[in-house]
């Protein structure tokens, strides 16, 4: 089905009143926009593939993954790599940290495949970095 298509079955299930608000998942950048089109203000909700290794999405900065992009893991920097002992901090702690400076919309969405995976990512909310730190990672960082 093209994606027009199923945005405008969504479409007809607002002005039906059957949904309030709508949400899409794993887009790109254009199908975001194609969607906008079509949905107007009822598109709240937007799950995206930006990442440290996935930017160009930045406008709606909704993460999907915070160390994979389309073709897996990121390439860590060495800016990554000092920033991430000097915090004595995991990678994914650093990445999540990152991506939540972004902007106050940014919602990560780590993966949690294992318990201590997800108490890992947890304590991202408790890392602070500096600007001096966000610019290294920006600037070391694909993108």
């Amino acid at each position: 089905m093209p994606w027009a298509d199923s945005v405008g079955a969504l479409r007809e299930l607002l002005d039906a009143g059957t949904i309030r608000a709508a949400g899409i998942s794993n887009v790109t950048t254009g199908q975001i926009r194609d969607a906008h089109a079509i949905l107007g203000d009822a598109l709240v909700s937007v799950e995206n593939q930006y990442s440290p290794t996935v930017r160009d999405s930045e406008p709606e900065l909704i993460s999907r993954s915070s160390l994979d992009g389309p073709s897996g893991p990121v390439s860590v920097s060495t800016a990554f790599h000092r920033i991430t002992a000097e915090h004595g901090a995991s990678p994914q702690q650093v990445a999540l940290a990152w991506l939540l400076t972004r902007s106050p919309a940014m919602i990560p969405v780590p993966g949690a495949g294992r318990p201590t995976s997800i108490q890992d990512s947890a304590k991202a909310a408790e890392l602070r970095l500096s600007e001096a730190e966000r610019a290294q990672l920006d600037d070391a960082l694909p993108g």
